[in-house]
């Protein structure tokens, strides 16, 4: 969480390309404000793409543990897919 910056609606307006460089080149994330409360976080794709597999794995082990049927390959690639990350 120490990577984070804070913009108000305004400022990221103004700066939009400022704002898209401290999230892709600077690998920080960025939170935008409205009327002084966190309101949209951005952040860069890989870091989204990321995540989506992340809770992906975690919602077919949920499956899983609730008693769907996963075949022992698809069990296989999602823990490898976790180890990977």
């Amino acid at each position: 969480m120490e990577k984070l910056h804070f913009y108000t609606i305004a400022e990221a307006k103004a700066n939009l390309s400022k704002v898209i460089s401290v999230v892709n080149n600077d690998d920080h994330d960025v939170i935008i404000t409205k009327n002084g409360r966190p309101s949209v976080a951005l952040l860069s794709y890989e870091k989204y793409v990321k995540i989506q597999k992340f809770l992906d794995s975690v919602y077919e082990l949920y499956l899983m543990d609730a008693g769907t049927d996963v075949a022992d390959s698809e069990l296989k690639d999602i823990l490898d897919s976790t180890e990977e990350d």
